[in-house]
């Protein structure tokens, strides 16, 4: 009986420290997400305002290989939680 408390109680320690991991694994990808839109967004805001100075210079711009639409678009979308 002592052994089968001993093995229930190594398993709970085992599954409260996985889970504790994954919450910290959980909160460093929720601020890498974070970052990762931030950064687009400023991407965007950049393409944004070069398209048209590059073009008034008549520089030549590629065109992307992505729809422009996507530049319109005010916010990312955001998981929730």
């Amino acid at each position: 009986m002592k052994q089968v408390i001993s093995v229930k109680n190594i398993t709970l320690r085992d599954v409260r420290s996985e889970a504790d991991r994954l919450e910290e694994q959980e909160m460093e990808l929720k601020v890498s997400q974070t970052s990762l839109t931030q950064g687009i967004r400023r991407l965007r805001q950049d393409i944004k305002s070069l398209v048209p100075r590059l073009k008034d210079r008549e520089l030549e711009v590629s065109e992307p290989n992505f729809p422009l639409t996507e530049l319109e678009q005010d916010e990312l979308p955001t998981g929730s939680a």
